[in-house]
């Protein structure tokens, strides 16, 4: 049994006291833990405010309480220390006996729907090494809401007609053809040509294995130069607004294929690129990119349920009908005069957080029709919370299509696609194109994962559910924001070495304390890369910690589990709200507070029992074996570690009430400390004695399986058979 249920049940039975006696039944009661464990394992100081509006002494109420309360069983004993303080002690045998048995039943489901939305790269070029943290926090997020019994969604959203992939598209069409034969890595060629070469980057049909030569890296290459000839070049320049012109419109039924076809037709007649083939060419740069993205993801066992495309919210009217039910509820205006005039805008003046702000109204459709990136995210959420409904009462709806099958073998493994029957879906322009026994969107609460230099947007969004009168789902719609991640000098030369290709930064730049990245100006890491690097990094790690044995057979294995422990505890130890500055040495420490360091303590758990079978025939604790347990002493620190691994429930419902996974954590982090300790004051194989060594057993055995818990399918981070 958790400790949380414990507390809830002792919560009961103190309230129910407390009206018996008093008359008095709390709103709320908390129990702290003890400084020192001769106080008992939870304290209740309720007495002693409780004091004045009873009118009876702290310590009386405490003794009056502790007569009449029917405690439950886990409880063994209660104390009244100082002025009137309730020390509970805790029956060990029986926690022991409870978590060992409890940890093998698996959670069961609320019933209820709750929407995480993550990752949500611009797919225009590879993912960097920030697209990283926003991914793993929102897959973290989703595996502790699962884990408490949530039925929760993955969404990722696709901005495939946004202004980023109508600028690689200016790069193929319009950059000089010398500057995308050298992207290419050929000879200067005729535009044609060049096109049907990039064109022949693309993956084809499913998720391509990841690479630093993909077709997102393509991209990569790409996009700054266009970025870059932008303020230089006003013919170059005004190319962008005529792309998202025909992105807008669409392809219709037209393919790659008959694009290619017109637009070599285009350059041989020396005419302007065809609309609709300018269209079908964005679809297939953005289509390339998010298959590229799908499988940099899957190297850290990041899996979607459904991708859904804003070219299918613009073609589907989903912003006209949120426009309709805002505008039908007053929610907002056309302005008349002023600054805003021609404008429709949301006016957030009534609403307290808005309320001191010079200018609280918020612009969601220009004065030229266009709708902001606010006023589509607002038919989103709408959407996402099963709010946006037709003049019938019917949901407004997307067509969905399957994407991909993937298979995972565990956890925290690779994502595996094109194999098994786990289904990712697409939206679709098309309602007639259905998943039988597929429902999406409708959620009951709904958390975007979206950095923190969104949080004005966000909170529009947030508003606009509640100014139509939806409050509780407007409480529900939360913003998990997080801060950037940047690069320590350190790890810019580490990779600048490993690569063998130099970032060109000044020395007042490296002299910085962490380096800044930026897409636009070509300054990034590739997710890739820094995967690629992290990984031979933890490869020389475990070479060096064999101490001249040489690597062995299944070096890169072990390197890829411990490469993405490093990687995802890190982001997931960081608070959320400070700058996360990577450091490789830092990351990969087997000391300390790191992945590697966790992973190790799960391993050397393991072989705790490796050497029992070798040496007694005797392995982790078996079921008929827990009832033997009954009567054992169990020391206070072998109690310590009982007691933190009882805290799992209760510390994963903290880590998602303040989106703050750093306390997770911490929690594990805590729990591998308990353990080292222990190992050398408790050994288990060289235990003569075979009741202590049972109860040794047990504890350990309890240790873990909570590891593997808490390290593969909540954090995501294997756990390698060696280190």
């Amino acid at each position: 049994m958790s400790l949380d249920t414990i507390r809830e049940r002792a919560a009961e039975a103190l309230a129910e006291a407390l009206e018996a006696v008093f008359d008095h039944r709390p709103d709320d009661i908390v129990f702290e833990v003890p400084p020192k464990r001769e106080l008992g394992d939870l304290a209740w100081p309720g007495a002693l405010p409780l004091a004045r509006e009873v009118k009876t002494a702290p310590r009386q109420i405490a003794e009056k309480i502790n007569k009449t309360a029917t405690w439950p069983e886990e409880i063994t004993r209660v104390e009244i220390a100082g002025p009137g303080f309730l020390n509970l002690f805790l029956d060990r045998n029986r926690v022991l006996t409870d978590l060992l048995t409890a940890n093998r039943v698996d959670g069961v489901s609320a019933g209820t729907k709750t929407i995480v939305e993550h990752t949500a790269i611009n797919p225009n070029k590879a993912a960097h090494i920030g697209h990283l943290r926003n991914s793993v926090l929102g897959d973290i997020l989703g595996r502790c809401l699962r884990h408490l019994g949530s039925d929760v969604e993955i969404q990722n959203y696709i901005d495939d007609t946004g202004v980023q992939v109508a600028d690689v598209v200016v790069g193929v069409l319009y950059l000089p053809e010398p500057e995308l034969a050298e992207c290419l890595g050929i000879e200067p060629c005729r535009r044609d040509e060049l096109i049907q070469r990039i064109a022949e980057r693309l993956p084809e049909d499913g998720i391509p294995v990841a690479s630093t030569t993909d077709f997102d890296d393509l991209c990569w290459d790409i996009y700054p130069r266009v970025t870059n000839r932008y303020p230089e070049d006003e013919a170059f320049s005004a190319r962008r607004a005529e792309v998202l012109h025909h992105i807008e419109a669409g392809a219709g039924e037209l393919g790659l294929d008959e694009a290619l076809q017109l637009l070599h037709g285009n350059v041989v007649a020396g005419d302007e690129f065809n609309g609709r083939a300018v269209a079908a060419l964005a679809e297939s740069v953005a289509d390339g990119n998010v298959r590229c993205h799908t499988a940099t993801m899957a190297r850290l066992g990041i899996t979607y349920d459904l991708l859904t495309h804003e070219s299918d919210i613009l073609h589907l009217g989903f912003w006209q009908r949120a426009f309709d039910i805002l505008r039908e509820a007053g929610a907002i205006r056309l302005e008349e005069e002023g600054k805003n005039i021609g404008c429709w805008v949301m006016s957030l003046a009534d609403s307290p957080e808005f309320a001191e702000m010079d200018d609280p109204d918020k612009i969601l459709v220009r004065s030229n029709g266009t709708v902001t990136y606010t006023g589509k995210d607002i038919a989103y959420q709408l959407w996402k919370l099963g709010l946006l409904v037709d003049f019938d009462g019917s949901r407004h709806d997307f067509g969905y299509r399957a994407f991909a099958t993937w298979d995972q073998m565990a956890p925290a493994e690779p994502v595996i696609y094109g194999a098994g029957s786990r289904l990712l879906a697409r939206t679709t322009s098309s309602t007639d194109e259905t998943l039988p026994g597929e429902s999406y969107g409708g959620g009951t609460a709904v958390f975007n994962v979206i950095d923190v230099r969104q949080s004005y947007p966000q909170k529009v969004v947030k508003e606009s559910v509640r100014v139509l009168g939806h409050t509780e789902a407007a409480d529900n719609s939360v913003h998990f924001s997080y801060e950037m991640v940047a690069l320590t000098p350190a790890a810019v030369r580490e990779i600048e070495g490993r690569t063998e290709v130099s970032f060109g930064l000044d020395d007042d730049t490296m002299g910085k304390t962490y380096i800044e990245m930026s897409g636009r100006k070509g300054i990034g890491v590739k997710a890739d890369e820094f995967l690629d690097v992290l990984t031979d990094a933890a490869e020389d790690a475990i070479v060096e910690r064999l101490d001249g044995s040489g690597a062995p057979a299944d070096v890169s294995g072990r390197a890829r589990a411990i490469a993405v422990g490093a990687l995802r505890y890190l982001m997931a130890r960081q608070s959320r709200n400070r700058v996360l500055a990577f450091d490789f040495d830092e990351a990969l420490s087997f000391e300390g507070d790191t992945g590697p360091y966790l992973q190790y303590s799960a391993v050397r758990a393991g072989k705790i029992f490796n050497k029992l079978a070798e040496r007694r025939g005797e392995g982790r604790l078996e079921d008929e074996e827990i009832a033997d347990l009954d009567g054992a002493e169990i020391a206070d620190d072998l109690w310590d570690l009982i007691l933190q691994c009882a805290r799992r429930r209760e510390v994963v419902a903290q880590a998602i009430a303040n989106l703050e996974f750093s306390l997770l954590a911490q929690h594990v982090h805590e729990l591998a400390q308990l353990f080292h300790r222990l190992y050398h004051h408790h050994p288990v194989v060289p235990e003569e004695n075979a009741e202590v060594r049972r109860l040794r057993r047990a504890v350990f055995t309890l240790f873990d399986g909570e590891m593997k818990v808490l390290l593969e399918q909540l954090l995501g981070i294997p756990v390698p058979e060696e280190m």
